[in-house]
């Protein structure tokens, strides 16, 4: 079994793979003084190219390994460490024959944390006392100017997969009101009132955060448009850990703007890295975070008991977990 993967991840978890796969042979890259990319061994034909985080690092280093990565020709199996796989090379990958597996999960734990941070961060003064202290300056908040938590408040989640699902469990932890959005009709465990896709509406008059957790479709870019927003309370707050393009950016703007929605924390974008003449920059009303709300050293371990299992599986001939189907 030829297994293709960066050197830091052949140190780490070798051992692991060639415990599940005694004959793995093991392929690396690396970067030559003149910026081509060079292979321990032929790559081609590839049983298993396996896109890990640590390729994230530096910029230029990471767009010409990936670009290697899939460019080798025969892969049978690709894995990548995201859950999206909305890049059109994973469906190019695809349609070669190779079939496609992600990470769905692995980073929920991280993101859903990320999310309940943000949402506290709302109704709890932390930067202000920060403020106070730089200031030596003690003055105690009243129950007027501030909430102080977020029990009672409904929480919207569009998309409650994994990662809205597990949003879901620490919102009822932190004793709000849940309200989901899934295209299946399958029930989703902590959330009080499951909605199909068409009654978005009803989604958005009721809650005070909106969590934008679908993936990136065609039926999803652009879900949240001018009406949309306008139709949120203007004391809500727009989380999005989806995708940029899921929200109509400069409605956004305007709706911030207009004061039609209090606030939105943004952790993706329509460009990334954010264009420096954007005017979320200078908003107020706006907490940007770069792309960053799933990274946990907790999570290669995750990544890696789905990659390991399905070792087991491909050797046995059976099906993949985590499969991605692509639409036409």
């Amino acid at each position: 079994m030829k297994v293709v993967l960066t050197e830091h991840m052949a140190r780490r978890w070798g051992t692991a793979i060639r415990r599940a796969a005694p004959r793995a042979k093991l392929i690396t890259p690396s970067l030559a003084p003149d910026g081509s990319v060079a292979w321990s061994a032929d790559p081609a034909g590839a049983d298993l190219v396996l896109l890990s985080q640590d390729l994230w690092e530096d910029l230029e280093a990471r767009a010409k390994l990936i670009g290697a990565f899939f460019r080798i020709e025969g892969v049978r199996w690709l894995h990548t460490f995201s859950a999206g796989v909305d890049a059109p090379p994973f469906k190019t990958m695809a349609e070669r024959g190779a079939v496609i597996t992600n990470s769905s999960g692995a980073s929920a734990p991280a993101i859903a944390q990320y999310v309940l941070a943000q949402m506290l961060a709302r109704v709890v003064p932390l930067d202000a006392w920060r403020d106070q202290q730089r200031r030596r300056e003690w003055r105690q908040f009243t129950s007027d100017e501030k909430r102080g938590e977020l029990t009672g408040l409904t929480c919207g989640i569009v998309g409650t997969g994994a990662i809205g699902g597990e949003v879901a469990r620490l919102a009822k932890a932190a004793g709000m009101r849940t309200v989901g959005i899934r295209r299946s009709s399958r029930r989703t465990r902590d959330i009080d009132e499951q909605l199909q896709p068409a009654q978005l509406p009803r989604l958005l008059r009721q809650s005070d955060f909106v969590v934008l957790a679908c993936p990136l479709t065609p039926e999803t870019e652009g879900l949240i448009g001018e009406r949309e927003l306008r139709a949120m309370k203007p004391t809500a707050t727009l989380v999005n850990i989806a995708r940029g393009k899921v929200v109509d950016e400069p409605a956004l703007v305007r709706a911030l703007r207009d004061g039609a929605i209090a606030h939105a924390v943004l952790d993706v974008f329509w460009w990334e890295p954010l264009p420096d003449d954007s005017p979320l920059w200078d908003m107020d009303n706006v907490t940007i975070t770069p792309h960053n709300a799933g990274p946990s050293p907790l999570n290669a371990g995750r990544v890696m008991a789905i990659v390991l299992e399905n070792i087991a599986r491909y050797a046995a001939g059976k099906p993949l977990r985590n499969t991605v189907v692509f639409d036409g």
